[in-house]
Protein backbone atom coordinates (compact mmCIF):
# COMPACT_ATOMS: atom_id res chain seq x y z
CA UNK A 1 0.00 0.00 0.00
CA UNK A 2 1.52 3.48 -1.02
CA UNK A 3 0.29 5.60 2.52
CA UNK A 4 2.32 8.42 1.33
CA UNK A 5 0.39 9.23 -2.00
CA UNK A 6 -2.37 6.80 -2.95
CA UNK A 7 -4.12 7.31 -6.54
CA UNK A 8 -7.32 7.50 -4.61
CA UNK A 9 -9.97 5.49 -2.02
CA UNK A 10 -12.11 3.03 -2.56
CA UNK A 11 -14.44 2.57 -0.16
CA UNK A 12 -16.91 -0.94 0.25
CA UNK A 13 -19.94 -1.87 1.39
CA UNK A 14 -20.20 -5.41 3.29
CA UNK A 15 -23.26 -7.12 3.08
CA UNK A 16 -24.69 -7.28 -0.44
CA UNK A 17 -21.28 -5.85 -2.28
CA UNK A 18 -18.21 -7.60 -0.12
CA UNK A 19 -20.15 -10.96 1.11
CA UNK A 20 -23.18 -12.72 -0.06
CA UNK A 21 -24.79 -13.04 3.62
CA UNK A 22 -28.68 -12.43 2.85
CA UNK A 23 -30.28 -15.70 3.67
CA UNK A 24 -27.99 -15.95 6.52
CA UNK A 25 -28.97 -12.15 7.95
CA UNK A 26 -32.41 -12.25 7.35
CA UNK A 27 -32.54 -16.00 9.44
CA UNK A 28 -30.67 -14.26 12.28
CA UNK A 29 -32.94 -11.53 11.72
CA UNK A 30 -35.50 -13.77 11.87
CA UNK A 31 -34.56 -14.83 15.65
CA UNK A 32 -33.87 -11.58 17.12
CA UNK A 33 -36.78 -9.78 15.89
CA UNK A 34 -39.01 -13.30 17.83
CA UNK A 35 -37.37 -12.26 20.93
CA UNK A 36 -37.56 -8.64 21.35
CA UNK A 37 -41.34 -8.19 19.45
CA UNK A 38 -42.44 -11.87 21.20
CA UNK A 39 -44.45 -12.70 18.43
CA UNK A 40 -42.82 -14.70 15.02
CA UNK A 41 -41.08 -12.99 12.68
CA UNK A 42 -40.32 -14.86 9.65
CA UNK A 43 -36.94 -14.73 7.60
CA UNK A 44 -39.73 -13.35 4.68
CA UNK A 45 -40.96 -10.36 6.96
CA UNK A 46 -37.32 -9.15 7.36
CA UNK A 47 -36.74 -9.32 3.64
CA UNK A 48 -39.59 -7.40 3.24
CA UNK A 49 -38.90 -4.97 5.94
CA UNK A 50 -35.24 -4.75 5.38
CA UNK A 51 -32.65 -2.12 5.58
CA UNK A 52 -28.70 -2.61 5.80
CA UNK A 53 -28.67 -0.50 9.01
CA UNK A 54 -29.60 -2.71 12.34
CA UNK A 55 -30.76 0.39 13.85
CA UNK A 56 -33.10 1.22 11.26
CA UNK A 57 -34.26 -2.35 10.22
CA UNK A 58 -35.58 -2.27 14.05
CA UNK A 59 -37.33 0.88 13.98
CA UNK A 60 -39.19 -0.69 11.18
CA UNK A 61 -40.22 -3.07 13.16
CA UNK A 62 -41.69 -0.28 15.59
CA UNK A 63 -38.44 -1.00 18.11
CA UNK A 64 -37.20 2.43 18.75
CA UNK A 65 -33.04 2.29 19.53
CA UNK A 66 -31.20 5.37 19.25
CA UNK A 67 -27.57 5.25 18.25
CA UNK A 68 -24.37 5.54 20.72
CA UNK A 69 -26.29 4.75 23.50
CA UNK A 70 -26.47 1.57 26.22
CA UNK A 71 -29.59 0.61 24.44
CA UNK A 72 -28.12 0.09 21.14
CA UNK A 73 -25.17 -1.38 22.97
CA UNK A 74 -27.24 -4.47 23.98
CA UNK A 75 -29.20 -4.80 20.79
CA UNK A 76 -26.40 -4.80 18.97
CA UNK A 77 -24.64 -7.44 21.29
CA UNK A 78 -28.10 -9.48 21.60
CA UNK A 79 -27.13 -9.50 17.47
CA UNK A 80 -24.04 -10.77 17.70
CA UNK A 81 -24.97 -13.74 20.18
CA UNK A 82 -27.23 -14.85 17.74
CA UNK A 83 -25.17 -15.15 14.90
CA UNK A 84 -22.88 -16.84 16.87
CA UNK A 85 -24.89 -19.48 18.36
CA UNK A 86 -26.32 -19.73 14.32
CA UNK A 87 -23.12 -20.49 13.17
CA UNK A 88 -23.74 -18.76 9.87
CA UNK A 89 -21.60 -18.87 6.79
CA UNK A 90 -21.06 -16.32 4.41
CA UNK A 91 -18.92 -16.15 1.47
CA UNK A 92 -17.36 -13.71 -0.87
CA UNK A 93 -19.31 -12.52 -4.29
CA UNK A 94 -17.54 -14.02 -7.10
CA UNK A 95 -14.50 -11.65 -8.09
CA UNK A 96 -14.52 -9.90 -5.02
CA UNK A 97 -11.29 -11.11 -4.16
CA UNK A 98 -9.93 -10.19 -7.45
CA UNK A 99 -11.24 -6.80 -7.73
CA UNK A 100 -9.38 -6.32 -4.57
CA UNK A 101 -6.31 -7.45 -5.51
CA UNK A 102 -6.33 -5.04 -8.90
CA UNK A 103 -7.17 -2.19 -6.89
CA UNK A 104 -4.42 -2.85 -4.46
CA UNK A 105 -1.95 -3.22 -7.40
CA UNK A 106 -2.83 -0.05 -8.88
CA UNK A 107 -1.85 1.79 -5.69
CA UNK A 108 -5.26 2.15 -4.44
CA UNK A 109 -6.21 2.20 -0.30
CA UNK A 110 -9.37 0.12 0.38
CA UNK A 111 -12.03 1.07 3.02
CA UNK A 112 -15.41 -0.39 4.50
CA UNK A 113 -18.30 1.47 5.61
CA UNK A 114 -20.61 -0.78 6.54
CA UNK A 115 -24.36 -0.90 8.20
CA UNK A 116 -23.03 -4.47 9.69
CA UNK A 117 -21.10 -4.15 13.44
CA UNK A 118 -17.69 -4.03 13.86
CA UNK A 119 -17.18 -7.47 15.57
CA UNK A 120 -19.01 -9.54 12.82
CA UNK A 121 -17.76 -7.16 10.27
CA UNK A 122 -14.26 -8.55 11.34
CA UNK A 123 -14.75 -11.75 11.93
CA UNK A 124 -16.30 -12.59 8.71
CA UNK A 125 -13.80 -10.80 6.85
CA UNK A 126 -10.37 -12.16 8.45
CA UNK A 127 -12.14 -15.59 8.01
CA UNK A 128 -12.64 -15.18 4.50
CA UNK A 129 -9.20 -13.69 4.51
CA UNK A 130 -9.66 -9.93 3.20
CA UNK A 131 -9.92 -7.92 6.14
CA UNK A 132 -6.01 -7.39 5.77
CA UNK A 133 -6.61 -5.45 2.33
CA UNK A 134 -8.47 -2.98 4.03
CA UNK A 135 -6.76 -0.09 5.64
CA UNK A 136 -9.90 0.88 7.45
CA UNK A 137 -13.43 0.54 8.80
CA UNK A 138 -16.41 2.00 9.77
CA UNK A 139 -19.35 -0.03 11.04
CA UNK A 140 -22.68 0.96 12.18
CA UNK A 141 -21.68 0.90 16.30
CA UNK A 142 -18.32 2.97 15.76
CA UNK A 143 -19.95 6.10 14.16
CA UNK A 144 -22.95 7.43 12.65
CA UNK A 145 -25.14 5.70 9.98
CA UNK A 146 -25.44 6.00 6.88
CA UNK A 147 -26.37 7.94 4.95
CA UNK A 148 -24.65 10.60 7.03
CA UNK A 149 -20.80 10.80 5.71
CA UNK A 150 -19.12 10.88 9.29
CA UNK A 151 -18.06 7.61 8.34
CA UNK A 152 -16.13 8.67 5.45
CA UNK A 153 -15.06 11.97 6.74
CA UNK A 154 -13.52 9.69 9.98
CA UNK A 155 -11.35 7.13 7.95
CA UNK A 156 -10.68 9.56 5.28
CA UNK A 157 -10.23 13.27 6.39
CA UNK A 158 -12.20 16.30 5.68
CA UNK A 159 -9.70 17.33 3.57
CA UNK A 160 -9.74 14.97 1.40
CA UNK A 161 -10.39 15.27 -2.02
CA UNK A 162 -13.69 13.92 -2.72
CA UNK A 163 -12.90 13.28 -6.82
CA UNK A 164 -10.16 10.67 -6.06
CA UNK A 165 -13.17 9.06 -3.73
CA UNK A 166 -15.41 6.23 -4.99
CA UNK A 167 -18.14 4.25 -3.25
CA UNK A 168 -19.35 0.60 -4.05
CA UNK A 169 -22.61 -0.02 -2.39
CA UNK A 170 -26.15 -2.10 -3.09
CA UNK A 171 -28.41 0.15 -1.51
CA UNK A 172 -29.66 3.06 -1.01
CA UNK A 173 -28.02 4.59 1.85
CA UNK A 174 -24.69 3.56 -0.01
CA UNK A 175 -25.51 6.08 -2.98
CA UNK A 176 -26.90 8.39 -0.43
CA UNK A 177 -24.01 8.44 1.51
CA UNK A 178 -21.63 8.98 -1.61
CA UNK A 179 -23.89 11.86 -2.30
CA UNK A 180 -23.38 13.69 1.07
CA UNK A 181 -19.55 12.91 0.74
CA UNK A 182 -18.96 14.57 -2.89
CA UNK A 183 -17.85 11.19 -4.41
CA UNK A 184 -18.74 9.20 -7.46
CA UNK A 185 -21.01 6.14 -6.45
CA UNK A 186 -21.32 2.53 -8.12
CA UNK A 187 -24.26 0.23 -7.62
CA UNK A 188 -23.30 -3.07 -6.77
CA UNK A 189 -25.99 -5.14 -8.62
CA UNK A 190 -24.28 -8.62 -8.07
CA UNK A 191 -26.58 -9.35 -5.35
CA UNK A 192 -29.51 -11.31 -6.19
CA UNK A 193 -31.57 -8.73 -3.51
CA UNK A 194 -29.99 -5.72 -5.22
CA UNK A 195 -32.74 -3.02 -6.14
CA UNK A 196 -31.64 -1.56 -9.11
CA UNK A 197 -34.30 1.13 -9.65
CA UNK A 198 -33.62 2.02 -6.60
CA UNK A 199 -30.07 2.24 -7.19
CA UNK A 200 -30.68 4.04 -10.68
CA UNK A 201 -33.57 6.48 -8.65
CA UNK A 202 -31.27 7.42 -5.72
CA UNK A 203 -28.40 8.74 -8.46
CA UNK A 204 -25.70 5.83 -8.59
CA UNK A 205 -23.06 7.31 -11.21
CA UNK A 206 -23.13 3.67 -12.03
CA UNK A 207 -24.63 0.14 -12.19
CA UNK A 208 -22.67 -2.86 -12.22
CA UNK A 209 -23.54 -6.28 -12.25
CA UNK A 210 -20.27 -7.84 -11.99
CA UNK A 211 -17.42 -6.66 -9.51
CA UNK A 212 -14.92 -6.66 -12.27
CA UNK A 213 -16.81 -4.37 -13.84
CA UNK A 214 -15.56 -1.69 -11.03
CA UNK A 215 -11.85 -1.68 -12.23
CA UNK A 216 -12.11 0.66 -15.55
CA UNK A 217 -14.74 2.47 -14.02
CA UNK A 218 -12.21 3.35 -11.19
CA UNK A 219 -9.13 3.88 -13.23
CA UNK A 220 -10.78 6.09 -15.72
CA UNK A 221 -12.28 7.85 -12.95
CA UNK A 222 -9.41 8.51 -10.84
CA UNK A 223 -6.99 9.31 -13.47
CA UNK A 224 -9.59 12.26 -14.95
Amino acid sequence: MNLENPRGFIVFDCDGTLISSEKATFRALSVLLTEYLQREVTAKEVEQKYVADLVKLAANFGIEVQEQTEQARQFILRWQQVCAELNLRYELFDGIKELLQDLIKEGLLLYVWTGRDRKTTLEILNELGVAKDFLDFRCMDDTISKPHPQGLYEMLGRECDADKVVMIGDSYTDIQGAMNFGCLSIGACWSTYANVEVLKEMGADHLVSEPKDCLKIILDHIEK
